[in-house]
């Protein structure tokens, strides 16, 4: 009893360590560009299916809106929980290496955005789920025993396009954002050096010249 309560306290100390060295707005800035990418890729998807053979708001329309923003919520969920608990990404002297610029996001996307994928594909979300449910003639079965190598294909090339989609943007915004904090700071202390320092630190600093 006394082994098992001192893992579950190592644990705990451990999981609060972790939580402790997270920011709170990396993740929420991240989240939020994951939904904006989620519900532009469904506009993207709506646009090119062609006109509507009954114009207006429909019930499918709702529950496809609705579909597309639980997919929007599992994205971001799978990318924090892998920041968090697997790359760091989300620490605060996540900027201290330049490698980490593209190497974190860029890992973060390898592991979450295939298994968004697949959610979206076993539950019939749009977008992957609905171009599944279309290419396979509605069926739902991801089993071996259906999969053959069409569908496999299919489904590879699914979780491909997700992980180059999120991929892509998340490592050209970490870049954008880094760059423009990077000039922020030189322009706010008219620092001489290359300021390789922490988000927290860029931020306090630029704080700082503020009062």
């Amino acid at each position: 009893m006394d082994d098992e309560n001192d893992n579950e306290g190592s644990t705990k100390h451990k999981i609060d360590l972790i939580l402790e060295q997270v920011d709170p707005l990396e993740i929420r800035l991240d989240a939020t560009l994951l939904a904006i990418y989620v519900l532009c890729r469904f506009l993207f998807y709506d646009v090119t299916t062609g006109v509507k053979q009954t114009p207006g708001w429909e019930l499918h329309d709702a529950i496809m809106l609705l579909q597309t923003l639980s997919s929007a919520i599992v994205l971001s969920a799978l990318w924090t929980l892998v920041g968090v608990f697997g790359t760091g990404l989300f620490q605060y002297d996540a900027t201290n290496d330049d490698n980490n610029v593209w190497n974190k996001p860029l890992i973060n996307a390898i592991i979450s955005a295939p298994l968004w994928v697949l959610i979206e594909v076993a539950f019939g979300w749009p977008t992957a789920g609905v171009f599944w449910l279309e290419s396979t003639g509605g069926n739902r079965d991801l089993g071996g025993s259906f999969l053959g190598d069409q569908e496999w294909s299919l489904l590879f090339t699914l979780m491909g396009a997700g992980f180059l989609g999120v991929g892509f943007m998340m490592i050209c915004q970490h870049c954008f954002r880094l760059t423009t904090l990077y000039l922020s700071i030189i322009l706010s202390t008219n620092a001489s050096h290359c300021p390789f320092v922490s988000r927290e630190t860029g931020r306090e600093s630029i704080r700082s010249t503020k009062h």
